[in-house]
């Protein structure tokens, strides 16, 4: 596997979103580590690695549907009302940013590998 030293930056768009959640853009961060642009990268290396990027996001944003969505679940069985809607609070956020946010991250992240 390839080791790049220029990685694309989180989105703004998402850190927007997630500034809540410093730990959920972190790892954002170590998911485009495994993608990025070396000197002399073709146009198309450098469209390979945008759509790698995008499978890499959306795969970390997948997951932390999935883990809010178990939140979610969690919050529900202790009855308590303020977690239930902070649980879910959350799990919207993660709807938001994988259905929408990441569509609206796009533009960023090819200007990155232009």
């Amino acid at each position: 596997m390839k080791t790049y030293k220029n990685h694309p930056p989180v989105p703004k768009v998402l850190q927007d979103a997630l500034k809540d959640y410093p730990e959920l853009i972190a790892g954002l961060r170590e998911a485009l580590t495994k993608t990025g642009l070396t000197l002399f990268m073709s146009k198309t290396l450098r469209y390979d690695q945008f759509e790698i990027a995008i499978a890499l996001l959306e795969g970390r944003l997948d997951t932390y549907w999935s883990d809010a969505a178990e939140e979610v679940k969690a919050a529900e069985a202790t009855g308590d009302a303020a977690l239930i809607a902070k649980a879910k609070e959350k799990e919207m956020l993660m709807i938001r940013c994988r259905r929408g946010r990441l569509r609206d991250s796009l533009d960023e992240l090819e200007r990155f590998f232009a």
